[in-house]
């Protein structure tokens, strides 16, 4: 019955934006759309930290504008700050950029990293090697930093199923860390110093609050709330993530996506995307505030707990658009990390991962043995077109 409620009552707020017309959003985007990479740059002349919720952590689009912005602008930004690397891996990381020749298996220990099986996208790797080479044309002092935030996790500590129940539970205090991590590096915002923060979702969020009128503490809300005008939040358009039901399960990844029932939507049933094309499809970033892009109702990671009435731009406060949903691609998968000392440690992970429910996982999988989960893992797999858009 709770369940029945929730859909009810989620279903008619999103509805009651359905009611604008595709005119409306067409009319914000003539009237306050700018072009991406120049959008972005006068926000980092305003504000010291940009955060970017890439809608998929999978998603290209991202970081060809992270790049374009970089190579357009190589001076703007001090500090690149990843949510998907932790701090456990700086040497890597730092080993890397300061390489006097690009040498990537120096990173191979921070994509070894992580809270299961590594970290698999290519568009990471060429974020890291475009960013060395923007730096060997940059005086020292001048070079831009990455900088890994995430919460780490010492794999030689777990030896079970109940060990990494333990780190989960840790994860409470993710969202703080991060916000601890890059707020050290920022100097309290006490000097002139500028970062751009790569993250996913939620941790890009300014404001939304749960049933109870509280805060979920993001990353992002810590700095909205307790540093108001030094952060500035910004959502790539591609499809959103729309949740129906949580559900229990036994032993639930850390990712999250297999505790709830989902499915990816279009932003106002494509009403978005419609005035996105009759803009020619052109870039542009729509600053959220006092239109109907931002008063759309809120849709994403809180929503089976959110307040009532709550808003995108409560959540960020600005989106860009980079091509059609249709064009948008999914990293292709690198392979250079599967080191056999690596692969060795993989089989270790997998069956503490899965503990008792690991014939499970692998009959789930597709495979018979851990050996051949861990081979499917290690096969380059290449670039594809977005699954999650229906045309």
């Amino acid at each position: 019955m709770r369940f029945s409620l929730f859909v009810c009552i989620t279903f008619s707020l999103v509805m009651n934006s359905y009611s604008q017309k595709v005119e409306e959003y067409f009319d914000v985007i003539q009237k306050v759309g700018k072009e991406p990479v120049s959008f972005i740059n006068e926000q980092i002349e305003r504000y010291d930290l940009i955060l970017f919720d890439d809608a998929l952590h999978s998603a290209v689009e991202p970081f060809e504008f992270y790049v374009k912005f970089l190579e357009k602008h190589p001076e703007a930004v001090d500090y690149i700050f990843l949510e998907v690397f932790s701090t456990t891996t700086q040497i890597a990381i730092d080993s890397f950029l300061q390489s006097k020749s690009k040498d990537i298996l120096l990173l191979a220990e921070a994509f070894q990293q992580g809270y299961s099986y590594g970290w698999p996208y290519e568009t990471y790797l060429t974020l890291f090697s475009k960013v060395w080479d923007i730096n060997q044309k940059l005086p020292k002092d001048k070079r831009i930093k990455i900088i890994g935030v995430n919460q780490p996790i010492y794999w030689e500590g777990l030896h079970s199923r109940e060990d990494y129940t333990i780190f989960q539970a840790s994860l409470v205090a993710r969202d703080y860390f991060m916000y601890k991590t890059i707020l050290k590096y920022m100097d309290n915002f006490d000097a002139e110093i500028k970062g751009l923060f790569l993250t996913n979702t939620r941790h890009a969020y300014k404001g939304i609050k749960n049933k109870k009128g509280e805060f979920y503490w993001n990353t992002g809300t810590f700095f909205h709330q307790w540093h108001p005008g030094k952060s500035y939040s910004v959502r790539f358009h591609n499809m959103n993530l729309f949740i129906e039901s949580v559900k229990d399960v036994s032993n639930p990844s850390t990712q999250g996506l297999d505790r709830i029932n989902y499915k990816w939507v279009r932003m106002a049933e494509g009403l978005w995307d419609r005035a996105f094309e009759m803009n020619s499809n052109k870039p542009v970033a729509i600053p959220f505030q006092n239109n109907v892009f931002g008063k759309h109702p809120y849709i994403g990671n809180h929503m089976a707990n959110a307040l009532d009435n709550q808003t995108m731009w409560e959540a960020y406060d600005a989106l860009i658009f980079l091509k059609p949903l249709q064009q948008t691609k999914f990293s292709a998968h690198t392979n250079f990390f599967y080191t056999d000392e690596f692969k060795t440690e993989l089989s270790r992970r997998v069956k503490i991962i899965n503990g008792d429910d690991l014939d499970a996982f692998l009959k789930d999988q597709n495979v018979t043995s851990v050996d051949e989960f861990i081979s499917s893992l290690s096969v380059y797999v290449p670039e594809k077109p977005n699954p999650l858009v229906r045309q």
